[in-house]
């Protein structure tokens, strides 16, 4: 993916796509911009009453080439800053289990996305798959 001047990503939360939960990773090919990648973190802080408060902290890091950013899906909010010099160029991608089962929601979501192919596609056992069962595959083939 290279990311253009204005680019940018707001705060979220990465989904949930399987359980257990994919490990989502930014992989910086090349970075001569301005932009940073921030997310927060919870810190725990004792108020004067012993009742517990949790404050938001931001961090960020300005990704280098050949570098990585792993975020657990559902568990860090998140963002990239606006581009307004140069360019960044990354590789986006997911690991997941190979025991890993797909959120049902998600299957909805992928068949309802998914092309209608001309020819059903039928797994080892015969069977036909499903819209989803596509997606399924494509990511089982980039596991390590």
């Amino acid at each position: 993916m290279y990311e253009k001047q204005g680019a940018g990503m707001e705060w979220h939360i990465d989904d949930v796509l399987y359980t257990p939960e994919q490990i989502e990773v930014v992989y910086t090919i090349d970075n001569v911009s301005d932009c940073m990648t921030m997310w927060q973190s919870q810190e725990q802080q004792q108020s004067l009453v012993n009742d517990e408060k949790q404050k938001s902290i931001v961090q960020s890091v300005q990704t280098t080439p050949n570098s990585a950013i792993l975020i657990k899906a559902g568990s860090v909010m998140h963002k990239v800053s606006p581009l307004t010099v140069g360019k960044r160029t990354i590789l986006k991608m997911a690991f997941v289990l190979e025991s890993a089962v797909m959120d049902e929601s998600m299957k909805k979501h992928a068949t309802h996305h998914s092309k209608p192919t001309k020819k059903k596609r039928k797994g080892k056992s015969g069977k036909y798959l499903g819209d989803h069962a596509h997606i399924e595959d494509s990511v089982k083939s980039i596991q390590l």
